[in-house]
């Protein structure tokens, strides 16, 4: 869905590119973008050996999971703040996790002015996690450290 390479911008751009003509679409990339870019972030921060984190992360899928994988994964490696903290709209991606959640299991569907909100909020969360990383001079988009 999304390359290492795409930076934030490109991810954002074709999330956006579906809103207008399938807003469902649109909110499903963007909650994917946001579980990607948690991913990624993890996997940049944290200090376990890349083939045991990815082992423990296929089992990851939920907001409380990644909130928890936040905490054991990258918390103990310095000064850093919870996932929830970062994100200042957790209350807005939990509201677009259930509709993507509705939309995933069949139980809605999504106008463009209905999912509008939840692409945004998604987005927005995105650009808290990657500001994060910016800050502690990470590249999401750049080469992912080798931890053996």
């Amino acid at each position: 869905m999304f390359l290492a390479g795409d930076n934030a911008g490109r991810r954002e751009q074709k999330v956006r590119s579906y809103l207008s003509r399938e807003p469902g679409i649109s909110l499903l990339l963007a909650a994917v973008n946001f579980e990607w870019t948690v991913s990624r972030a993890v996997l940049f921060l944290s200090r376990t050996p890349n083939a045991e984190l990815r082992r423990q992360m296929a089992d990851y899928y939920s907001l409380d999971a990644y909130k928890d994988l936040w905490r054991d994964e990258v918390m103990p490696t310095g000064n850093r703040r919870p996932l929830a903290e970062i994100v200042q709209n957790w209350s807005e991606v939990r509201k677009a996790f259930e509709a993507r959640n509705k939309l995933v299991h069949g139980k809605g569907r999504y106008t463009r002015k209905m999912a509008t909100p939840h692409v945004e909020a998604l987005l927005k969360a995105v650009g808290y996690v990657d500001a994060y990383c910016t800050a502690r001079g990470v590249d999401l988009s750049g080469r992912m450290p080798v931890r053996r």
